[in-house]
């Protein structure tokens, strides 16, 4: 019998092999060297969650925290660091789609009867 999470575990060890994951690396360190963009990073994802945590719990989030948040989003624009690593982090979450598409593939045969 096969241990799935032993394949897994040498995906995850694979993925930090990839393009993808080195550049977003590197565009984190970068940003992190910038205190101002790493200030502006931390403030974006304090507004997410709280634009998060309320529309988990089933509530729409408080217009002035939407405000807040696309204030926030538009100075990420202004520091290149965080929009390379914006960039980067698309980059992997498309690569790491695929590999959800790959993965979950045997499941969505099982309805293609």
């Amino acid at each position: 019998m096969i241990n799935i999470y032993d394949n897994v575990n040498a995906v995850a060890t694979d993925l930090r092999e990839t393009a993808q994951y080195k550049t977003l690396r590197d565009a984190v360190v970068a940003m992190q060297k910038n205190p101002e963009a790493m200030q502006v990073f931390k403030d974006f994802q304090a507004a997410q969650m709280e634009i998060n945590t309320a529309m988990q719990s089933g509530q729409e989030p408080k217009p002035e925290a939407v405000q807040k948040w696309q204030e926030i989003a538009g100075q990420m624009d202004q520091h290149e660091d965080l929009k390379n690593m914006m960039a980067a982090e698309q980059a992997v979450n498309a690569l790491l789609q695929e590999i959800n598409d790959i993965v979950t593939k045997p499941i969505a045969e099982l309805y293609d009867i």
